[in-house]
C-alpha cells in the first residue's frame, strides 16, 4: 500500500532546490516537474496554494531565494501555458509547422533548449 505524501512533503521537495543549478531537472530527467504533476493529481489547487504561499513567506528571506521560488513556481505551474504560447508564437513566425510535425514539443526544440542553457549560464554567474 502506497502512503500518500502530504502537500508539505511535496512542497519541501519541489522548492528546496536551485532552479539555475545545472543538475536541476536536466533534459529527459525532469524529476521535479514529474513530482509537481503528481502533487497536482493528488491535491486540489485550493489546498496547495496556501502551503506554497506560506513556504514563500517562511523560507524565502533574500531576493535570490524569492527569485528562485518564482522561477520554480512558474516551472511547475506554467508548463502547459509555456507550451501553448510558444507553439502559437513559433507557428505564427513560421518557425514550426504543426501539420508537418504534429508531435512538436518546445521542450525538445534545440533552439529553445540552447536559449535556456544560455539564460541559466548568465543567471548562474550573477548569483
Amino acid at each position: 500500500m502506497k502512503i500518500k505524501k502530504s502537500i508539505q512533503d511535496y512542497t519541501e521537495y519541489l522548492f528546496h532546490c536551485t532552479f539555475t543549478d545545472e543538475s536541476f531537472d536536466p533534459e529527459d530527467h525532469e524529476d521535479h516537474l514529474k513530482v509537481s504533476w503528481e502533487l497536482f493529481d493528488a491535491y486540489d489547487w485550493a489546498n496547495i496554494y496556501p502551503i506554497w504561499k506560506q513556504y514563500l513567506h517562511s523560507h524565502c528571506d533574500t531576493p535570490a531565494k524569492v527569485i528562485n521560488f518564482v522561477n520554480l513556481y512558474v516551472y511547475y505551474e506554467a508548463g502547459e501555458l509555456f507550451e501553448s504560447l510558444s507553439i502559437n508564437i513559433l507557428t505564427h513566425a513560421k518557425l514550426i509547422n504543426m501539420i508537418a510535425d504534429p508531435y512538436y514539443s518546445p521542450l525538445k526544440d534545440e533552439r529553445i533548449l540552447n536559449g535556456i542553457a544560455r539564460w541559466r549560464t548568465r543567471c548562474g554567474k550573477t548569483q
